[in-house]
């Protein structure tokens, strides 16, 4: 029910609930298992083509098939057709040679068979008449009321394949690896590559199912080899999840090739998923919540744990950086970085470096709807990343100038590690190079995006539009800079970014409003302003423009945007009503002497706040802290003399003088006239916001901790506490949005003295912005901590110390920031606000 309150809340507020752009894959050993995921995942009177690339047809009819047609229908639920479909698996009546026809003409209406690499006519002849006889086979004796298949079967060989055109209907793409036996390393990598490109081309593909085929493959490692061949190309593949069924094959088999084995060996070989060579362990575990695996007997949670515990470190780590919340690494332009493999012990130091990169410039995640056919003939829907081989290394790093060009934009490196089993993959890391400052920094990170009509309804995590780093197109690419520098405008076309902002009614430009951002309207289209040149301070034709359409984003000059766009308008972000805040990290009134760091002050800012580490009080708790902050109430003075209006209680030494104290303090607070947040006497109190409305921007304060605490229940006095209070935060939060609330957070965690923001910092950051919240200010490590901006909020991890006691660690490490809210849900450091925005001329 919680769920479904969000989600109806989230809509309400015009914010993403979830599209995304899902290419279902699975892996099973046999390919009767690929019937039963075929008959769970697509609906079965929907009309698919099946692309069966396999060393066999997989056509024999099946007996009483017209009943297997009928009955798969008629079932009350699922879980009924599951439990029939797995009736006919362990009888055998439906297998791996047999499992097509009874999905025929619905929902596969017809097949398409790679049957081999190169064909010649006769051979061709020959493979696709003995595909039309197991098909029809037993037509004579039990007759279809479809009739014939013989005209829905078409058999080609590789360069067919290539040639041939679907145009949009619905794809399923099944491929069984035996196709590959026998070819050597190089020669079945290329062509795995060349048909998963071309099938990533398809508009229509709607899923894809890979058959092992253990009993038709020479041994464990081919059969691992070729499973990692698919993992790797599903891996690269933007939108793709992965589905394995790691049951030991256990059903009968009355191929010819398992009767083969049976006679030699007594016994038929098949695929254990639970065997998986090093390498294709870090594969799967690499995939994340884009994996699930199933299995009949064996409980697949236990074993991934076991294989995560096992598992050494891989990782490629750039020098000299963080990473941010979406996992990108940024550097400027200028200054890119040596990578560097952390890799386990046994690897030799032998490293092979790639780049990844899209195999497509343009691509359209609707094709349904025929809108993307403006930027590109044929566009492909799904993104895959092929590999470019850069260098190998004898040592674990890689210089820039052997990844990096030079210029900004966003770069995927992927490296191999040799160890001693063979090649190991390190996941890929992300990059994105800047140039420049502000909304043009926020722009050069698109550089090498692939066009994606659509990219506005992507939501990936918490992630959504460009954030997600699928690509980019005209309008949301500016979308994504503006929302880089604070401004979190909703993704959309350029009719719904005009809406956003307002008219600039001059030509004249300055730096500071480029740096800001202009946006260039040429209705259909909209571009950016990159640079102003001569004559400068008038917009002319021999300024440039950074657009995006059909390709990769470039730069080009107005007057040859204009040529066939001579009428144009500039956008610039609307006026709106702005609130200064000011914000402190760790204070601390324990003890006889403090410091104060410069700026601990309220000045002008219409609202102060500070993280109060400790309680104003001295009552005794039962069990005595490990570091006492408790303080006398009259200290609290001093905050009201530095113009401090809100505090924020939640956070590891407000027990300190256990519940009674905690309350007794909360009470010395409000009497003094200093509001507090992120404590209670329960939880619904300690989970409440402060509100205040000034200039016409509303805002909701939080208090929350991410650190060991004593935590506020029912009847409970203490703190709000994450993960423990996530329902009632959540809730309280979308309230304040649904609102026109600005919601900011005052957290508290991460480890003390550490300067890297942890991975629960970034984590729960991540979890309070898909939220709702605007700014996050965090305190607890006692030093300062790096900022960034995450899906248009703004995140400082750790302000440092702003008040403490002599006897601390890092004494100078803290600074008060200053921070712009506006009334359209904007936040920006103040420095980047000294001249006034436009006013809009729209209602």
């Amino acid at each position: 029910m919680r769920r479904i309150i969000s989600s109806l809340l989230l809509l309400a507020l015009h914010l993403p609930v979830g599209a995304r752009n899902i290419l279902p894959v699975f892996i099973a050993d046999n390919h009767g298992e690929t019937f039963g995921w075929v008959s769970r995942t697509f609906d079965l009177d929907q009309r698919f083509q099946l692309v069966l690339v396999d060393a066999h047809t997989d056509a024999s009819a099946t007996e009483r098939s017209e009943e297997i047609r009928e009955q798969l229908r008629r079932v009350p639920n699922m879980e009924a057709r599951a439990k029939t479909v797995e009736k006919w698996r362990t009888s055998g009546r439906i297998q791996a040679f047999n499992w097509i026809e009874p999905l025929m003409p619905r929902p596969f209406e017809s097949v398409c068979w790679l049957a081999a690499t190169e064909l010649d006519p006769p051979r061709l002849a020959e493979l696709h008449n003995k595909g039309l006889d197991e098909l029809d086979g037993r037509l004579e004796v039990e007759p279809r009321a479809s009739g014939s298949f013989a005209n829905r079967w078409q058999t080609v060989d590789l360069a067919g394949f290539l040639a041939w055109d679907p145009g949009n209907q619905p794809l399923v793409l099944s491929i069984d690896l035996d196709f590959f036996v026998g070819m050597a390393a190089a020669e079945r990598g290329e062509t795995f590559e060349a048909i998963w490109q071309r099938a990533m081309e398809w508009p229509g593909l709607a899923g894809v199912a890979f058959s092992v085929s253990r009993p038709w493959l020479e041994n464990e490692r081919e059969a691992d080899a070729l499973v990692q061949l698919a993992c790797d190309a599903v891996h690269r593949t933007r939108g793709a999840t992965l589905e394995i069924d790691a049951s030991i094959d256990d059903r009968p088999d009355g191929s010819n090739k398992a009767g083969e084995h049976l006679t030699s060996s007594k016994s038929v070989p098949r695929w254990d998923a639970a065997t998986a060579p090093d390498q294709l362990r870090n594969r799967l575990l690499a995939f994340g919540d884009r994996l699930k695996i199933t299995d009949r007997k064996r409980d697949w949670e236990q074993i991934l744990g076991k294989w995560k515990n096992d598992s050494q470190p891989l990782r490629i780590s750039p020098e000299g950086g963080q990473v941010d919340c979406d996992d990108v690494w940024r550097f400027a332009a200028g200054a890119p970085p040596v990578l560097r493999v952390e890799a386990p012990a046994g690897a030799t130091g032998r490293v092979r470096w790639y780049a990844l990169e899209p195999a497509q410039a343009a691509y359209d995640l609707l094709p349904h709807t025929g809108l993307g056919k403006s930027f590109s003939s044929s566009p492909a829907r799904w993104i895959y990343y092929k590999r470019r081989s850069l260098v190998a290394t004898e040592d674990f790093a890689l210089a820039p100038s052997s990844w990096h060009s030079g210029g900004p934009g966003s770069f995927r490196i992927e490296a191999e590690v040799e160890m001693g089993g063979g090649w190991m993959a390190a996941p890929p890391v992300e990059l994105r190079l800047a140039e420049g400052n502000g909304f043009r920094a926020s722009l050069s990170e698109c550089f090498h995006m692939p066009y994606v009509f659509g990219v506005a309804g992507m939501n990936e995590i918490s992630l959504t539009g460009v954030e997600t780093g699928w690509g980019s197109d005209c309008s949301n690419m500016l979308i994504y800079a503006w929302r880089r520098n604070g401004r979190p405008l909703q993704w959309g076309d350029p009719g719904r970014l005009r809406s956003q902002l307002a008219t600039k009614q001059s030509m004249a430009i300055r730096r500071d409003e480029i740096e800001r951002g202009i946006a260039i309207d040429f209705g259909k289209h909209v571009a950016a302003l990159w640079e102003d040149r001569e004559p400068l301070g008038e917009l002319d034709g021999n300024d440039l423009v950074i657009h995006h359409l059909g390709n990769f984003p470039k730069i080009i000059t107005l007057a040859e945007i204009s040529k066939e766009r001579p009428r144009f308008s500039l956008r610039v972000p609307r006026q709106a009503r702005e609130l200064r805040l000011k914000v402190a990290g760790d204070v601390v009134l324990a003890g006889e002497e403090r410091v104060e760091i410069p700026g601990m002050e309220k000045g002008s800012a219409a609202l102060f706040l500070a993280n109060l580490e400790g309680v104003p009080s001295l009552k005794i708790p039962e069990h005595a802290p490990r570091y006492d902050f408790r303080f006398p109430p009259a200290r609290l003075e001093w905050l009201r003399f530095k113009g401090v209006d809100v505090v924020s209680l939640a956070n590891n030494h407000a027990g300190d003088a256990g519940e009674k104290g905690l309350v007794a303090g909360l009470k010395a607070l409000h009497a003094i006239g200093l509001a507090a947040v992120g404590a209670g006497r329960n939880a619904v109190e300690a989970c409440q916001p402060w509100r205040t409305e000034q200039n016409g921007v509303r805002v909701a304060i939080f208090g929350i901790c991410l650190v060991d605490s004593m935590v506020a229940g029912d009847n409970q006095a203490g703190v709000a506490k994450l993960p423990e209070h996530s329902a009632l935060l959540e809730g309280e939060i979308l309230r304040a949005k649904l609102a026109g609330e600005q919601v900011i957070i005052m957290s508290h965690g991460g480890s003390e003295y550490r300067l890297e923001a942890t991975d629960s910092q970034r984590a729960w950051a991540k979890w309070l912005v898909a939220r709702g919240a605007n700014l996050i200010v965090g305190a607890h490590p006692h030093v300062i901590q790096r900022s960034e901006t995450y899906g248009g909020a703004i995140i400082v991890h750790s302000l440092g110390n702003a008040v403490y006691p002599k006897h601390l660690k890092g004494l100078d490490s803290g600074h008060v920031r200053e921070f712009i809210l506006r009334n359209d849900g904007s936040v920006s450091e103040s420095n980047l606000s000294a001249t006034p925005l436009e006013k809009s001329d729209e209602k």
